[in-house]
């Protein structure tokens, strides 16, 4: 019964640093970071994109 829990809690050491691990990784280069980095929508500069909307057809832009 010892070598059981022996066995348990140096498995639940082992896999703890492995889940931190992945843990970091995936915060640091995964896609996680980009759902907190990503542009909300509706917020911003987003002037050109609504700029083109508004504009009549045939119009064009300044070109300086």
């Amino acid at each position: 019964m010892n070598l059981l829990m022996e066995a348990m809690r140096s498995l639940g050491a082992v896999l703890l640093q492995v889940v931190a691990a992945l843990l970091l990784e995936e915060l640091t280069f995964g896609g996680l970071v980009r759902l907190f980095v990503a542009p909300r929508p509706g917020g911003g500069k987003g002037g050109e994109h609504n700029q083109q909307r508004n504009r009549k057809k045939g119009e064009r832009r300044c070109s300086h």
